[in-house]
């Protein structure tokens, strides 16, 4: 519970410093994520809400819908930094996704689906990839730090990659282990921390690129 409240308030400082810097310059200025934050926040908020008020309820109908809407911003996020071949194999892999999780996965359900998490952190697994292949293949004098996709990227990449560890076999140790099902949890707000503090140092990046070109 303190995790998922310092968590949460981590994603507010973030958000609050995203729309300030939105204020300052312009959405386009830090490629949008203005919205996913604060889309983010709000799903979190009532999530948080509903549990609250009763545990029981179930919230995956939430979740599904919010990770379509994933799927649809950081392909916009993406396309707009990536070039050539590179965005083509974006769009093919979006598009695979989208149909995918309309087709032949029961997102309009109450309950989570796994399968739409599953493809969601491999989306975000090969995106971040195809960036990074991109900026090894096309090397600037720039430092890689200094870019904020670098921060975007490598924060997506991480929590993917745990999150495969709690999505896989969360539905089994609801049933079979709880405890081990609160220490993934606990573990999963300890991810979502580092992640959005790695958003946090990608707007500072977007903050200094826009006054160096000022």
């Amino acid at each position: 519970m303190i995790l998922g409240i310092v968590y949460k308030m981590i994603l507010l400082a973030v958000t609050i410093k995203s729309f300030i810097l939105g204020r300052k310059f312009n959405l386009s200025a830090q490629n949008y994520l203005l919205i996913y934050l604060c889309t983010t926040l709000i799903v979190e908020l009532i999530s948080f809400s509903s549990y609250i008020l009763n545990p029981d309820l179930k919230n995956g109908l939430l979740y599904n819908l919010y990770n379509i809407f994933s799927f649809l911003f950081f392909y916009n996020y993406f396309r707009k930094i990536l070039n050539g071949n590179v965005k083509k194999i974006s769009f093919i892999i979006t598009a695979t996704a989208i149909i995918y999780v309309f087709f032949f996965t029961r997102f309009t359900d109450y309950d989570f689906d796994k399968k739409i998490g599953i493809t969601l952190l491999s989306f975000y697994i090969i995106h971040s990839l195809l960036w990074f292949y991109q900026k090894i293949i096309f090397f600037n004098e720039y430092r890689i730090t200094d870019d904020p996709a670098f921060w975007i990227s490598t924060a997506l990449l991480m929590w993917s990659c745990f999150f495969v560890f709690r999505v896989t076999p969360m539905f089994y140790f609801a049933k079979e282990d709880k405890e081990f099902l609160d220490f993934l949890r606990d573990g999963q707000n300890i991810i979502n921390i580092i992640m959005y503090a790695m958003f946090y140092i990608s707007l500072l990046k977007y903050e200094k690129l826009n006054n160096e070109s000022r």
